[in-house]
């Protein structure tokens, strides 16, 4: 054995083998790193790699067969004694090794600085700043119209990093304003607060998918992890899992085996894909996305997220909240931890005003998942229709720090600012959004803005910029007439007509005769008219209307009522009448009455 093994190194065997495997290790970075410049499959390199392993053998037999001698290449067999070269050949082949092994190490460390490449387990212990922003994947599909699955993978990804704990992850509303981003992530990170971000790309065709995710450090721009991955679509959710437990080992250590990061899978993913269509559809309130998320549920019935999508569609679409509550207890029935069934059944019954039922699924869901900006939205707006707004604030207060850009959670914070007397903030926060978000609709903004601005009362001029002055075509003439109608009464000079005017916009002429249904897609445009009429002191007229939108079914009930600009509603004789009818004296005598409202001695409800 030590013969043959002399005679492998006399005859350089072992050089050569050395010098392929440093060489082929060299050719297969630069391979990968140039194709995957040109976005090339995964095949490619696989079947380079391939092919070098099985030349290795080759190089071998090679090298114990032949010699390089001054005369060319011979067998050594031929080869007769005293011709033979193999100490000159193998200082030349040691050359080469040297060489090779310098191009190796120096393209192994720029790698790793480029790159950005630090292995994981060694920055999981150092690392002290763990958050991480998942930015919007990529579209490099063919077909543009794929987006919606990149970003709904993006989606899933952010609901699997959540899970971690110890992680702080910014929501989707936040990380979505960058989807188009051209700028340095590092400013994309500190823009957000946050240590790393995640960006990537999604490719979609057929059934076959190619993600690619890279996981960067912002203070210096450094790759901490980076991974193509190409599967089936079937594997889809494999790799959503994979992606999450690489975070979590970066930036907290291993994942434990207890975490559940990607539950509820399917594996029809027709009806996946439709329901990241229908996802898609419901971020933008379309009609389609009761169609396609039914659809999901037909094709696959024990898709839970798909069944809780659908019953926040037939609430948010459709305003049908009974068919929220029984389409959430079916995906509850599947997942009793699903936290969108959970909020979607806790809002629906909020719209019922069955308010303690609607707590104790807001109350599990927050426990499941605290940091869910929807949920504290939901939940704060429930706080503020019964009343408890200083516990409403807190709610906002942390639902902002998450994602103050989820407008419902700004107007809910908005609503408790005032209610607890914070004006000056209220009014700075209302001016801003005004300010920066001009695609939105003013006459909306009026109509949660314009108890803010009103507390205290500001001059005319200052409250009437919020009035819009101009409107985007096809907006509604009765729009456009009722806020002009609030501009009167704001600036006081409303006439007798204009009241009329206003009376019709909140209608109560035969109401008892129409069906609630004709008042669903109007009540909130309304309000603007409400809170003019309540600044022109008819509040006979606002609490009568009051009183029979709170005894109407699936209708949406006011949470304004607790803020200074109403305190002449709280202190009508009828007042007490709304909060019976409303269920919310029920609520308080099981829970607790806020310190503005008591029961007199006749028994009958009292606020100021």
């Amino acid at each position: 054995m030590r013969n043959f093994y002399s005679e492998l190194k006399r005859r350089n065997v072992v050089k050569v083998g050395a010098a392929y495997v440093i060489l082929v290790w060299l050719i297969a970075q630069v391979a990968e790193l140039a194709l995957d410049s040109f976005d090339a499959p995964s095949w490619v390199i696989k079947t380079i790699l391939l092919l070098s392993a099985l030349g290795l053998p080759l190089a071998l037999i090679f090298a114990w067969v032949f010699e390089l001698t001054p005369e060319g290449i011979k067998r050594e067999k031929d080869i007769e004694f005293g011709e033979s070269d193999v100490v000159q050949t193998g200082r030349k082949l040691s050359y080469v090794i040297a060489a090779a092994a310098v191009l190796a190490v120096g393209f192994f460390i720029w790698n790793e600085r480029d790159g950005s490449e630090v292995p994981l387990a060694e920055f999981s212990e150092s690392s002290e700043d763990r958050s991480v922003a998942i930015l919007p994947f990529v579209n490099m599909s063919p077909d543009p119209a794929q987006e919606y699955f990149s970003d709904g993978i993006t989606e899933e990804i952010i609901n699997a990093v959540v899970k971690i704990p110890g992680l702080s992850v910014p929501a989707r509303t936040s990380v979505f304003a960058f989807r188009d981003h051209r700028g340095d992530v590092r400013e994309i990170g500190a823009s957000l607060d946050v240590a790393h971000v995640l960006e990537g790309s999604v490719r979609s065709q057929g059934d076959q998918v190619r993600i690619t995710a890279q996981l960067i450090k912002v203070d210096d721009g450094f790759h901490l992890w980076s991974e193509t991955f190409d599967r089936k679509l079937e594997n889809i959710f494999a790799v959503q899992e994979e992606i999450a437990a690489a975070i979590a080992e970066a930036l907290v250590g291993e994942l434990g085996t207890t975490v559940e990061t990607v539950p509820n899978q399917t594996r029809n993913m027709a009806a996946y894909d439709t329901y990241l269509k229908g996802r898609a559809a419901l971020r933008n309130r379309q009609s389609e996305a009761v169609t396609l998320l039914e659809q999901a549920t037909i094709a696959d019935p024990d898709f839970a997220p798909a069944w809780a999508a659908l019953a926040i569609a037939y609430q948010s679409v459709l305003e049908n909240y009974q068919k929220g509550i029984n389409t959430a207890r079916k995906a509850l029935a599947l997942d009793a931890n699903n936290v969108d069934a959970l909020n979607a059944m806790g809002a629906a019954l909020r719209q019922h005003r069955r308010w303690q039922e609607a707590e104790k699924y807001f109350d599990k869901a927050l426990t499941i998942d605290p940091n869910s900006a929807e949920l504290l939205e939901d939940y704060a707006e429930f706080l503020s229709l019964v009343g408890r707004t200083r516990e409403a604030l807190i709610i906002t207060r942390r639902g902002m720090d998450i994602d103050s850009r989820l407008m419902p959670l700004v107007w809910a914070h908005l609503d408790a600012l005032t209610a607890n007397g914070y004006h000056d903030e209220a009014r700075q926060l209302a001016q801003e959004v005004l300010d920066s978000d001009k695609s939105l609709d003013r006459y909306v903004a009026v109509t949660y803005l314009l108890p803010v601005l009103l507390n205290p009362a500001l001059s005319p001029s200052q409250i009437t910029a919020a009035v819009p002055s101009s409107y985007a075509d096809g907006t509604p003439l009765m729009v456009i007439d009722m806020n002009r109608a609030v501009a009167k009464v704001i600036e006081g000079s409303q006439d007798a007509e204009t009241i009329e005017a206003l009376k019709s916009y909140y209608p109560m002429m035969d109401i008892q005769s129409r069906e609630a249904a004709q008042y669903q897609s109007s009540y909130l445009d309304s309000l603007p008219a409400r809170s003019a009429l309540v600044l022109a002191k008819e509040l006979d007229y606002v609490i009568e209307h009051d009183i029979w939108w709170a005894l109407q079914i699936d209708l949406f009930p006011h949470e304004f009522n607790w803020t200074p600009f109403f305190a002449d509603i709280r202190t009508h004789p009828r007042f007490g009448e709304y909060l019976e009818a409303a269920q919310i004296v029920a609520y308080w005598d099981t829970t607790s009455w806020p310190d503005w409202c008591k029961r007199g001695v006749d028994g009958r409800v009292n606020c100021r």
